[in-house]
């Protein structure tokens, strides 16, 4: 078999598509050998191509196994195919029990996340500061044993367990001082953390034309034309449902969907906005990750259209009248999707996955438009970034978000929403997550 290409690039295109298939593969040779099984399904699905019985077949025998037994590469392919099922439990087994003195060191990277993902319940509750170090610690030096002289990684790991630990200022330091590492995508957010932006202004807007409608209250959506294609129909005719009586706004990278809009015939006001940004010094994924900052990149020239503004995620669902939701909240000027507020934890969620980007409120008030631009700059800050030193902007958003609440000044009112606002459906499991949010989405 010939070997296969297992830079961090290739291995994350592969492992994290949860796209639709092209092929499902239902075969399954039980005579060969685990490492050839484990090749097997990574030259399929590097095609496109799901090979499921083999994918169960591999998960249900990962600890059956002896890690001695695997070559580099199929020990590498094997780390990967458990990260793309969230198979936290067995990466953990994997980090105790074989030598990976060999394997490149993003494997490091897959091992904490594995820890970190294993937290959930402490994480969630916000409490246990002082087991989640003790276990932390256990991994970190686990990790120096094998990989001593991934020494970015090893700060990143420290600045990351500094930051659920609350020590917010410190962690940021160090997440700021890293170098261009590149980290697997669930940690591409560390690119994104800024220490105060100093004389940033807001993109200055030149890129856009805005075709407002005629609504006061929006929910704002960002995407470029191959997600829109997939489910902006879907959610403009679920949101008519609960919200006929407010817009939706589109922000469009790349094209302009006037004309299939109008064919939708939907009774829901729409604007759009074509968002002409020369985006070709960006690679791929630093695309995907401009598409879905750009919503909040200009979201204070929203804030000056309208009088509040929900954003949201395209692939999900609106539960609630965003008019009411704002009426609720005339005392405060941002209404968010987090666990920051809880009074008592100990311990909070890294960065990028504090604050929901996928469900926020932000009032047409003096504090509203403060926080809609200091979002604008941070982010701006972020694109020139990813521009000029090819850095991710993968998760820019979330980071973005935790960021300016910390940054905010003190006449900026927060709160959290008193009733869930935005439902979202389907994993991100290999080759799941499209389906499952489509099937979703289709139904009333």
């Amino acid at each position: 078999m010939n070997a296969l290409k297992q830079d961090m690039s290739t291995l994350v295109e592969c492992y994290s598509n949860t796209d639709v298939p092209t092929l499902t593969d239902t075969s399954l040779d039980l005579h060969r050998s685990f490492e050839e099984q484990i090749l097997i399904f990574g030259t399929a699905a590097r095609r496109g191509t799901h090979m499921p019985r083999l994918g169960e077949y591999l998960l249900e025998n990962v600890t059956t196994v002896a890690p001695a037994v695997l070559t580099q590469q199929g020990l590498t392919e094997l780390f990967w195919f458990l990260f793309s099922q969230k198979a936290w439990e067995k990466i953990d087994w994997l980090l105790k029990t074989a030598d990976l003195r060999d394997l490149p060191d993003h494997i490091a990277d897959l091992c904490f996340l594995a820890f970190y993902r294993m937290q959930k319940n402490r994480l969630m509750s916000g409490k246990g500061g002082q087991f989640f170090k003790r276990d932390a610690d256990i991994v970190r030096k686990r990790l120096a044993e094998v990989w001593p002289n991934a020494r970015i990684r090893h700060e990143a790991f420290e600045a990351m367990l500094q930051h659920v630990l609350g020590e917010t200022n410190e962690a940021r330091r160090m997440f700021s001082a890293l170098d261009g590492t590149v980290f697997i995508e669930p940690f591409a957010g560390i690119s994104s953390v800024l220490m105060h932006p100093v004389g940033v202004a807001c993109p200055d807007g030149a890129s856009l034309e805005i075709i407002p409608c005629r609504a006061n209250h929006v929910t704002l959506l960002s995407l470029d034309r191959s997600y829109f294609e997939k489910y902006a129909f879907l959610a403009a005719r679920r949101y008519a449902r609960t919200n006929s009586s407010n817009g939706l706004h589109f922000h469009c990278v790349g094209f302009d969907p006037r004309e299939t809009i109008a064919g939708w015939g939907l009774p829901v006001e729409i604007g759009v906005t074509i968002d002409r940004e020369d985006l070709h010094a960006l690679n791929l994924r630093q695309q995907r990750g401009y598409f879905a900052s750009a919503r909040f990149l200009h979201l204070s020239r929203y804030i000056d259209l309208y009088q509040s503004v929900f954003v949201a995620d395209v692939d999900g669902h609106v539960s609630r009248d965003v008019a009411s939701m704002a009426e609720e909240h005339q005392d405060v000027d941002i209404i968010m999707t987090t666990k920051l507020f809880e009074p008592g934890r100990d311990i909070t969620r890294l960065p990028w996955e504090a604050v929901s980007a996928g469900s926020l409120l932000v009032r047409a008030t003096a504090g509203g438009r403060k926080f809609a631009q200091q979002l604008g700059a941070y982010l701006h800050s972020v694109v020139q970034n990813g521009k000029a030193q090819g850095r991710p902007i993968w998760y820019a958003d979330q980071t973005a978000l935790f960021y300016c609440w910390y940054d905010a000044p003190a006449d900026v009112r927060f709160a959290t929403f008193t009733k869930f606002a935005f439902v979202q459906r389907g994993s991100w499991q290999l080759f799941e997550g499209e389906r499952e949010r489509l099937q979703f989405l289709a139904t009333d």
